[in-house]
């Protein structure tokens, strides 16, 4: 296409400027809405990856109930458990597994915590003091020190329990009243910020006293669960297997019939890719009624343009353009659109991503997704145009002239 032509296509646009430009915003909302919800489905992939990897790949959970009462809402032990209770009697049984490196009863529950007037809920885990940091190796303290062993009625709190919770800042050594008794403060973990990680609003005490919290609700020796960390060198589905097999011989139950279940990075990364996988098909389907509207409002333009402009085209086939440079001009003008749109709709995407990031809203353009969304643009365009330049280059001269 020589000079001339890209010239002559460029008047053409600037002469139906507000057409063209309307045209072009339609290119617009369609890129920037593939901009931001492709980045927002890689943020929120990228933060659960980054959170399962806080995890740890070695790392399992046993907790009373099946699947099905997982996704069903079952709650914590001396809570409503929907299937199965576990009892501390089934660690013996795990205890002869080569590969568990350690191995922690937990509970859990929903407690009352008081501070200078203010009641909040909260929940709390208890574990063994001396397994804290083993099985949660990511922990990271800003202030103080975690529980260890012989500590009883302390806490380590999460940041946003500590600074955003009560009207007053808890700090090390302050005192709060959980079921009318007194605990003290001992540590205070760094902001997580994450979506997936509770960090933020965790809160740890020893295992002995979240007992006795709940020892009128629980069943003697009843626990939440039991938390795993996988010697090194192990396989852990193995391991998982193994510990499934022990278990189904403590609670005498048949394969395909547990009333526990266990859970590994692996599981929650299968249960979380199914809602992703649902999210990410809903989010793809916003994107494709974005572009196919904007490919629709480009062949539309391009289509006026074509019958506006038939004694024009007439004109330049009287004067020796051929077919090819004919449907060149009109391919240029919408590739041209494509182009301005999707420039300006990268732009606008970004700048919607950046907002979403100041709210701490997990989303991660790509330099890949800019480049596709750019080519794509200038395609789409191309493509959307082709039909009215076809049109256009297949005109007679003569009966185009004669155009009422």
């Amino acid at each position: 296409m020589n000079s001339d032509l890209i010239l002559y296509s460029i008047k053409g646009l600037r002469y139906r400027a507000l057409r063209s430009w309307l045209t072009i915003l339609g290119v617009v909302i369609g890129i920037a809405v593939i901009i931001l919800l492709v980045s927002l489905g890689q943020g929120i992939t990228n933060s659960i990856n980054k959170e399962l990897d806080a995890f740890g790949s070695n790392t399992m959970i046993i907790m009373p109930g099946s699947q099905e009462s997982l996704s069903e809402g079952g709650g914590p032990a001396g809570q409503g458990a929907t299937k199965g209770k576990m009892y501390k009697n089934d660690m013996d049984r795990l205890g002869n597994i080569g590969g568990i490196g350690i191995m922690s009863p937990f509970l859990y529950g929903v407690f009352g915590v008081s501070y200078k007037g203010e009641t909040a809920s909260i929940t709390i885990t208890g574990i063994e003091p001396e397994n804290y940091m083993e099985i949660y190796p990511n922990l990271k303290l800003a202030k103080g020190r975690l529980p260890k062993d012989g500590d009883r009625h302390v806490i380590a709190i999460g940041n946003k329990i500590a600074y955003e919770l009560f009207k007053n800042d808890l700090e090390v050594n302050s005192a709060v009243k959980i079921r009318e008794q007194q605990f003290r403060v001992v540590g205070i973990f760094e902001p997580t910020g994450g979506t997936f990680d509770d960090t933020d609003t965790s809160v740890f005490a020893p295992f002995e006293d979240v007992e006795g919290m709940m020892s009128k609700s629980l069943s003697k020796g009843e626990i939440a669960g039991v938390l795993i960390g996988v010697k090194k060198g192990y396989d852990v589905g193995e391991v998982q297997k193994e510990v499934e097999f022990a278990m189904r011989n403590s609670h005498k139950v048949k394969e395909g019939e547990e009333d526990f279940m266990v859970i590994t990075s692996d599981f929650i990364a299968e249960q979380i890719g199914a809602i992703t996988g649902l999210l990410t098909a809903f989010l793809g389907a916003i994107a494709a009624i974005s572009l196919v509207v904007g490919g629709v409002t480009v062949s539309n333009t391009m289509f006026m343009s074509v019958l506006e402009r038939v004694k024009e085209i007439g004109t330049l086939k009287a004067i020796g353009a051929n077919r090819k440079d004919i449907m060149d001009v009109f391919l240029f003008e919408s590739a041209a659109i494509g182009f301005l749109g999707g420039a300006i709709g990268i732009a606008f995407g970004l700048g919607l991503v950046g907002v979403l990031l100041l709210f701490d809203v997990p989303a991660a353009p790509s330099l890949e997704l800019v480049a596709f969304c750019a080519i794509f643009s200038v395609l789409l365009g191309a493509v959307s145009g082709y039909i009215p330049a076809r049109q256009a280059a297949g005109m007679n001269a003569v009966e185009a002239m004669r155009y009422e």
